[in-house]
């Protein structure tokens, strides 16, 4: 079949055929179970990081700070890495070889990988909604006779979302785009699985294609759900853009 005049021979056949379209399946399957588990943990241990950073007390701010530094400033694809071939050698009590044996240990360090870089990112954003709630409202919060957890949990944190969650949802989408690097530790996630069918049929452009139409088409579903809630929260960007500058 030929394609706006290429020389290629288009064979749509090929991503529905087996073994293939098991590993897409697959591969769709893992993509999404790594961007969520790492979207949920990088959400919670970035908002502690943020909640350290704004914290009065060195012991918590300090590690925070330097923990999101080292972070941002290494490439997520080190840390896929360093999770996958470093960290199973530095584990005591031959922990490391029971890792290496596991079968699925590529996809729990593409897990821990992105979620340590991610977090890092989450913990900015978090922490500038932090800092954005009015301290009338905190003061206001501490005169009914909140203690800190109290006001975190019913007033700074509630607060804060409507200004977080634009860059969140933005930052969220970025996640599971970067699930794709998982490819260099052999998780078997969509790309991955692309990839070998492209190696073993020489005919990788189809599978690519059906691949990026699934990203594509996922980042702008999480794109349009995202609006939808602003909208439902009556979150107005131009007053949060202003508070922030």
């Amino acid at each position: 079949m030929k394609f706006l005049n290429l020389r290629y021979d288009f064979d749509w056949g090929i991503p529905f055929r087996e073994p293939f379209l098991g590993w897409l399946i697959t591969g769709v399957e893992l993509t999404l179970l790594i961007a969520a588990v790492t979207a949920v943990l990088s959400l919670i241990i970035g908002t502690g990081l943020a909640i350290a950073r704004v914290s009065r007390f060195k012991f918590l701010n300090i590690p925070a700070r330097i923990y999101v530094e080292i972070v941002r400033n290494i490439p997520g694809l080190f840390w896929l890495l360093f999770f996958y071939f470093v960290f199973p050698e530095i584990l005591p009590f031959g922990l490391g070889d029971k890792l290496h044996a596991y079968s699925k240990y590529s996809v729990v360090a593409g897990i821990l990988g992105l979620t340590v870089d991610n977090s890092a990112y989450v913990s900015d954003i978090v922490r500038t909604g932090l800092l954005s709630v009015p301290r009338g409202r905190i003061e206001a919060a501490v005169s009914t006779g909140l203690n800190r957890l109290q006001q975190l949990r019913h007033i700074i944190l509630p607060e804060a979302f409507r200004t977080i969650l634009p860059p969140l949802g933005s930052r969220m989408i970025h996640n599971f785009k970067n699930s794709s690097l998982c490819m260099a530790i052999a998780a078997p996630e969509l790309t991955w699985a692309t990839q070998q069918v492209e190696s073993i049929t020489f005919r990788g452009l189809e599978v690519t294609i059906f691949a990026t139409i699934f990203y594509i088409a996922l980042s702008l579903i999480m794109a349009a759900l995202l609006i939808r809630l602003e909208k439902h929260l009556n979150i107005d960007l131009t007053s949060i853009k202003g508070q922030q500058t």
